[in-house]
């Protein structure tokens, strides 16, 4: 399959399941009157996402009339979007296990470092402690400003 023929396939379903989860998170009870909905955020940004998803559909179709020598998708790429969401399902999954705060620690300090090695010219950053150290440092900040956005500023319970 031609690359921009397979990237339109995968966009495509991506929209797909971006408009399955826009219509699952309207059902998401909960909400005061007067504050944000808990169905609100993830409603929002499924729905960016599946728009964002046909837009690219649409750039593919037009790039495939124009030029016919985009690059298919390796075997390689393949595992590593396969891998990528069985790892982001399983951050899911362990948010009801471990919580929120220990499940999106853990996942923000384990995607760079496998984003790092999956890429060619980053493998090596792995390695240094600085970079250890900058993905700890992200992950404890990212978590702490993801749980005080929700849950202090718009008062969104889990």
């Amino acid at each position: 399959m031609k690359g921009h023929l397979q990237e339109a396939v995968f966009s495509l379903l991506l929209a797909l399941v971006a408009a399955f989860l826009c219509v699952s998170a309207m059902d998401i009870p909960g909400g005061a009157h007067g504050s944000i909905a808990p169905a609100t955020f993830p409603s929002v940004i499924t729905f960016i996402i599946a728009l964002l998803a046909i837009l690219n559909v649409i750039a593919c179709i037009l790039k495939g009339k124009k030029a016919n020598n985009l690059p298919a998708i390796s075997r390689q790429g393949f595992l590593n979007l396969a891998l990528f969401i069985v790892l982001s399902t399983a951050y899911v999954w362990v948010i009801s296990m471990a919580g929120f705060l220990v499940s999106t620690f853990l996942y923000l300090l384990l995607m760079p470092p496998f984003i790092c090695l999956i890429s060619t010219d980053r493998k090596g950053h792995v390695a240094k402690p600085a970079f250890w150290a900058r993905v700890t440092v992200f992950a404890l900040l990212g978590t702490g400003i993801i749980y005080g956005v929700f849950v202090e500023l718009l008062k969104v319970r889990f």
